[in-house]
């Protein structure tokens, strides 16, 4: 299935790509993008209990739903853990309330945009 790409030039991309751009748009995303990762991010036990706590609760599959279908990509290797509430907002990041399993595309799209989760999570 193909869509427009996420990048904003008139190419079509198809879903499956997990950044959502084409192949031009995506050299220049990843170069210019500024680093997601910051001090105490990503590491630690904690962190992994955390993630693996939203993981399975979303039923190892992606929590994003586009035009009222949830995201079909499945699998602990394919998701990341998003904090709803982020760290430096005040959000807990223990909490697994405050967690939702996405696929690489969906957290970027999360995290770059105003896209906006639904809470609570989607019903499985």
């Amino acid at each position: 299935m193909l869509r427009p790409c996420l990048g904003g030039c008139s190419s079509l991309v198809t879903t499956s790509e997990p950044t959502g751009r084409c192949k031009n748009c995506r050299r220049a995303w990843e170069a210019y993008r500024p680093s997601r990762q910051t001090p105490g991010r990503g590491g630690g036990h904690a962190a992994q209990r955390f993630r693996e706590a939203v993981l399975r609760r979303a039923g190892y599959q992606c929590e994003a739903v586009e035009h009222g279908e949830r995201c079909e990509v499945t699998g602990r290797a394919a998701l990341q853990a998003h904090h709803v509430v982020g760290i430096t907002a005040g959000g807990d990041a223990g909490d697994v309330e405050n967690g939702r399993a996405l696929c690489r595309r969906h957290h970027e799209q999360v995290e770059d945009t105003n896209w906006r989760l639904s809470r609570p999570p989607v019903e499985r």
